[in-house]
């Protein structure tokens, strides 16, 4: 990139950010115009709009993201293969080609306050989590952290991912583990094609099941689900499954799961999403995860 593109590139994001700001407090001040009329109707809401009031809108309305700084993280490249890494629990996390130090950053920091035990957005918890010998399905697992995260417990892991750039990355990280992670450069979906493979597909013929069914999927989660009804009513996998992409998403998918026997549980929380196109509406914020686990597991 040369001096010319460069300035071009700082002005543009400069410029992003300074409207991606003005938007984020419009949206605040509407959020809580309306919470000045009504109350909220939960006491996880409440917490969210007292938290706001004081805060940017952001994702979390929660203090635990408070902890993380994205200026304290140190980024590494790999010369060999011309590709950024960070440190996670000391293996090498691989990101996309085309990021930047200051991108992965952002990224990682983002990625660390996910999953912090109080973020609504976290996979696990006590009593929900992977054991020593497990099997992971991770759908959509974008730079594989929590695969990654997990990766000693783990007998096998199968990691879903169609952007070719994040597979690359996931080639990278997890060439120590080649002989138990295996990367699908495919969409996780309710049908077969060259693009697109159902989970109950997948498995047919496999000589594994899977323990922990790990869903993200940027909105198109009842896709998956339609595609592994096999998968849930003969093996009973636990599901961690992401709700925040549509309002409305955790009493639909609650109730699927509840008719089939698994009990539902949650994080503790709300989030702050919009899915591209989406209106701002309320209640505005919504749960983040449904974990779910088969009923007669829980005894």
């Amino acid at each position: 990139m040369n001096l010319f593109s460069k300035l071009q590139y700082k002005v543009k994001s400069r410029l992003n950010t300074y409207r991606n700001k003005q938007r984020a407090q419009k949206r605040k001040e509407t959020i809580l115009n309306y919470y000045g009329k009504n109350e909220p109707a939960t006491p996880e809401l409440k917490a969210a709009v007292a938290y706001l009031k004081n805060h940017p809108l952001g994702v979390f309305q929660d203090s635990f993201t408070d902890q993380y700084n994205f200026k304290d993280i140190e980024v590494h490249k790999d010369e060999a293969k011309d590709l950024l890494w960070v440190d996670h629990g000391g293996h090498r996390l691989y990101f996309k080609r085309s990021y930047n130090a200051t991108t992965v950053k952002l990224l990682y920091n983002g990625l660390l306050a996910e999953q912090d035990p109080e973020s609504p957005h976290r996979y696990t918890a006590e009593g929900f989590d992977l054991k020593q010998g497990d099997v992971l399905l991770d759908v959509g697992s974008a730079e594989g952290i929590f695969t990654l995260s997990n990766i000693e417990l783990l007998k096998k892991a199968v990691l879903f991912e169609r952007e070719p750039e994040w597979v690359e990355a996931l080639e990278a990280t997890f060439e120590p583990w080649k002989d138990k992670v295996e990367i699908i450069s495919k969409f996780v979906s309710d049908q077969n094609d060259a693009d697109n493979i159902c989970i109950d597909t997948f498995l047919t013929g496999k000589s594994f099941v899977p323990d922990l069914v790990k869903i993200d999927v940027e909105g198109a989660e009842d896709r998956v689900l339609k595609g592994m009804e096999q998968t849930i009513t003969q093996h009973h996998p636990k599901i961690a499954l992401c709700t925040y992409h549509k309002q409305g998403d955790f009493n639909k998918f609650s109730k699927y799961l509840s008719e089939r026997n698994y009990t539902i549980s949650t994080t503790k929380g709300v989030m702050f999403f919009l899915s591209p196109g989406e209106a701002l509406t309320p209640p505005f914020f919504r749960k983040g995860l449904v974990r779910a686990i088969f009923s007669a597991d829980t005894a």
